[in-house]
Order: C-alpha cells, then structure tokens, then sequence
C-alpha cells in the first residue's frame, strides 16, 4: 500500500456491455494498490453486465444499477457517491495501460494541479496505437487529450458537473471552460490508458461536428475568438473528414 497517495475515485459506466465490462473490472482492481475505491454506475442493463458486476462485488467499493439521462448523468452520479481527492473515468472497455501509483505518485500528491493527463493507446480493430497528447493551447478548439488519461480533483467536478445539454462532447465542453478559467492543466508524458474506439465520442458524425460549434461558440468570449476556434477545429476536422464536414454544411 501507498500510504502517500490520495484517495482516488475510479469509477466505470456500463450499459448493456456484458462483452467488455470484466476487462474494465480486472484492469481496475489489479492495479497492485489499495488507496483507491471503485464505483459502478450503470444504466439498467438487461444484457448480463449485472451478473458480472456482481461476480467482482467484493472488490468493488459501490454499485448502483438504475435508469439514467446518459452517460454524463450516470458520471455526474458517480462523482456525488465519490470520497475520493482525485476522480477518473474509465468506462466499459477502457483499460488502465500503466500502473498509475508508479505513474502519477509526484502529480497527484502536488496541491498545484487541477488536471493530470497524459498519453493513449487507442485500440482499433485489436491493434494499439499510441496517441501522444497535444499542445495544452489546443484545447482552445479541440480536446487534446483522451478522457480516459485523465484525473481531475472532485471538488471541480462537483462544482462544474457535465452539462447533460451534450450527448456527445461534455467532456470537452468541462475540460475547455477549465481551460479558460485558469485551471492547472498538468502532463505526464506516458500512456496512461487503453481507449476502446467506437465510443459514443468516436468518430465525427453531424451531431459530433454540431456539438463542439456549439461548445466553442459558447464558451469563447468575442466575435473574434469564437470565428477564429471554430475556424481552427474545421481546419484540423477537415483533412480526415472532408466529406462529413462539407455534408454537414450542405444541410
């Protein structure tokens, strides 16, 4: 046990994922240490995800199976039963890729930080690709990092819980208004998570593309800057989803 770290909040959302949710379970409790607690928030699944939930029952801190308003109501959720200092989210078919109490000791025990994050192994078809987190600046018109490597201290969740207005982009929409109101961002230059894609996040369709115009519009202050960041997301966007973005105006 490491008695110098904070307690840390894990909590994973299910829904219907009875394919996926023990390796989420297994990556969580074989962490080799015990200053943490983990928290289940699902959606009502009828699929088997219970059965499986419960088969981990002594190693899961609390579990609460209900009808919820989304994925970001069920996250809200899990923050209110937290105890912990610091919260991360690592959601059905998600893996911890690194040992965080080796990984994140000195970052999470700095009262500097607001926000750790660090790198992704994106898996796609059953191959890993590591995916390096880009200039903190970005987050001005794109989320630069994967939810998943990330930790952020309760007390800011609890203040400014995920917008249930985004089915698709709250994390960005919390992570960006951070960002703008001066919260300490801090990188570990290290994978810290193994993202499944194909999440309701993955991808770019029209409601993604509506979604952080949306966000940009309303979280950047002037003309100038809400022209310039929706300007700057259409340019990065553009490249790899020429078709979707000109359909998108089209329509």
């Amino acid at each position: 046990m490491n008695t110098q770290l904070p307690l840390i909040s894990i909590i994973t959302v299910s829904y219907n994922v009875v394919n996926t949710i023990e390796q989420t379970i297994l990556s969580v409790i074989n962490q080799g240490f015990d200053n943490y607690e983990y928290i289940i928030i699902d959606g009502g699944s009828k699929d088997g995800t219970l059965e499986i939930i419960k088969k981990y029952e002594d190693k899961i801190t609390l579990w609460i199976s209900e009808a919820d308003k989304g994925i970001y109501d069920a996250m809200n959720k899990g923050v209110l039963l937290a105890k912990g200092e610091w919260v991360n989210f690592m959601n059905a078919g998600d893996l911890f890729a690194n040992n965080i109490s080796k990984l994140l000791n000195d970052a999470l025990v700095d009262k500097n930080h607001d926000v750790i994050y660090g790198d992704v192994f994106i898996k796609k078809n059953g191959v890993l690709s590591l995916d390096k987190a880009r200039e903190i600046y970005q987050l001005n018109y794109s989320l630069n990092f994967c939810h998943q490597s990330s930790f952020v201290r309760r007390e800011i969740l609890v203040k400014y819980p995920f917008s249930l207005n985004y089915k698709i982009s709250s994390d960005y929409n919390l992570f960006l208004n951070l960002f703008i109101k001066g919260y300490n961002f801090h990188y570990i230059k290290s994978a810290i998570s193994i993202f499944e894609y194909g999440g309701i996040s993955s991808g770019t369709s029209k409601k993604y593309i509506k979604e952080r115009f949306l966000i940009l519009s309303n979280s950047h202050k002037g003309f100038k800057n809400k022209v310039w960041f929706n300007y700057k997301f259409v340019k990065m966007l553009l490249p790899f989803n020429r078709a979707t973005i000109l359909n998108f105006f089209k329509n």
